[in-house]
């Protein structure tokens, strides 16, 4: 009787995002890990994050999920568009072109999340690198994001299409741009993702409503 060849299951091994599922209070910490809490008390961040919440950020308006309250948890994505929201707020508020910039461009604003974090595990771009007659010397890294956020004014008036910048493609912007109108210039995405995927590893284990009672690592699989 001749013997029948099994076939090994094929593993996939390309590199993957992180697999996260972090809750509200998880969450919270993170931001303030990275410094987006700033100066406000842990109550009012709080409340500001479920007010985003509230207006479709990082969760679309009426889904499940934004619907959710304490029980929601927030996935790679989500904590991407969430971090973004934050860093493009002006004067501590997020203006209404922004937040419906990041709705609007969803679709199209994910892929470029999930580009960048792998750009960190394998460059896809190469670096730009800057010298000077005296020697300096400059290297940039990553996958830059361009918003093509404008103002007038002292106030945004236009947000998108975003498109996905090499580091040359990132400088070429930045050295073109018309300060007036481009204050907001292409963003390493890249470092962003980095950040997340770093302090998720040390999240702690927060009961749901309540404080941090342990430090543990978050309920993720990083793809490690």
């Amino acid at each position: 009787m001749t013997k029948r060849n099994r076939q090994m299951p094929r593993i996939d091994k390309r590199p993957s995002i992180p697999q996260l599922a972090l809750t509200h209070g998880q969450v919270i910490w993170l931001l303030t890990e990275l410094g987006l809490r700033g100066c406000v008390s842990k109550s009012t961040f709080n409340h500001y994050i479920k007010s985003l919440r509230r207006l479709g950020i990082p969760f679309g308006k009426g889904t499940v999920d934004s619907e959710r309250g304490l029980n929601v948890t927030y996935n790679f994505e989500d904590l991407m568009e969430l971090t973004l929201a934050l860093l493009l707020r002006v004067y501590g508020t997020l203006p209404d072109v922004v937040t419906n910039g990041l709705r609007n461009f969803r679709n199209e604003l994910r892929p470029i999340y999930r580009q960048a974090y792998l750009d960190s595990l394998k460059r896809v771009h190469p670096a730009a690198r800057v010298s000077t007659s005296n020697g300096e010397r400059f290297t940039a890294r990553g996958l830059f994001i361009d918003l093509n956020i404008r103002y007038s004014a002292g106030h945004v008036v236009q947000f998108g299409p975003p498109k996905a910048l090499s580091p040359f493609e990132a400088m070429r912007v930045f050295a073109h741009s018309e300060i007036a109108a481009r204050s907001y210039l292409p963003l390493n995405l890249t470092r962003v993702a980095q950040m997340i995927a770093e302090r998720t590893r040390q999240a702690p284990t927060i009961p749901r409503g309540r404080g941090v009672r342990r430090v543990a690592t978050a309920q993720s699989d990083l793809g490690q």
